[in-house]
């Protein structure tokens, strides 16, 4: 049995020697993808595609374009609505500082202030959006074609849009409180787990099954998920019962009853209050409204 609250896999982020701000990109799936953390600050742009967003003890849907701002040492990952067989070649840009050379850059200039906030608040996972999203994306694909001290310009730039961002285009999605200083020994079974709901969506899945395919007891399954993904088991499937739900509306000519049966929902009403639990609306009212 796993004791305590549990966090992805530690990752380790090698920069060049002559650097101290990371850029990279990546597809999906990726090996990157998964339910991780590390100690640096994270920038991450998703390009294309859309689904949910993991961090710390939440999940909400993410969009493309929208750009996010991770705290050191938080979990998180993304999860694309995708087709079997189907990949997003270049989903995500991000980039990556250590903490303690933002908090270096405060001591000396009192003019970088106003940054001490904005890393509060990114320890709860900053969501940006509108035209504040559109610009921070801007930076983060030049950043790539920067070196040297231009890059750092790019970074400071992106720092500021962040903290100018007018309050209805961000929003901070982790709990007030929560504790990412924990254990990070549960990347291996969280991600088991999450790959298996995604391919048995359609059918029963239950605690107990998912349970024997990690070797754990019901009791101990439920507690370690809870801690690990920030959500309950059954909270999971659901959320990622409609996000599938939202897709086959979105981009098939599938009836409702259809949609319904790939998700695994027997009962109409069941799914329809479901459904608008996690969208606000019913399976129709989406459709009209994204076609």
């Amino acid at each position: 049995m796993m004791s305590g609250k549990e966090q992805g896999s530690l990752e380790i982020i090698v920069s060049e020697c002559d650097e101290a701000i990371r850029w990279s990109e990546h597809g999906y799936p990726s090996m990157l993808a998964r339910w991780h953390h590390h100690p640096e600050i994270e920038i991450h742009l998703i390009r294309e595609g859309s689904g949910f967003m993991m961090a710390g003890d939440a999940m909400v849907p993410f969009h493309e374009g929208q750009v996010f701002m991770l705290g050191p040492n938080l979990p998180h990952n993304w999860i694309s609505n995708l087709d079997a067989g189907q990949a997003l070649a270049e989903r995500d840009v991000l980039c990556q500082v250590h903490p303690n050379r933002l908090n270096a850059l405060i001591r000396v200039f009192p003019e970088a202030s106003r940054l001490y906030g904005l890393l509060r608040r990114s320890e709860r996972a900053i969501a940006l959006d509108g035209q504040s999203a559109a610009k921070a994306a801007r930076l983060l694909e030049k950043m790539g074609r920067c070196v040297g001290f231009d890059k750092l310009i790019v970074l400071l730039n992106l720092l500021q849009v962040f903290a100018d961002a007018p309050t209805d285009e961000w929003s901070c999605v982790v709990t007030p409180g929560y504790d990412c200083n924990v254990a990070s020994n549960s990347e291996r079974r969280i991600n088991t787990v999450l790959s298996y709901i995604e391919e048995h969506l359609s059918e029963d899945v239950s605690l107990q099954t998912v349970a024997r395919e990690i070797s754990m007891s019901g009791p101990a399954f439920s507690r370690f998920f809870k801690q690990s993904a920030g959500v309950s088991f059954s909270d999971m499937v659901r959320r990622l019962r409609v996000a599938k739900a939202c897709r086959l509306l979105d981009s098939t000519n599938y009836g409702i009853s259809r949609i319904q049966a790939e998700c695994g929902y027997v009962n109409t009403a069941n799914f329809n209050r479901r459904f608008r639990q996690e969208t606000g609306m019913t399976p129709s009212e989406y459709r009209r409204r994204h076609r």
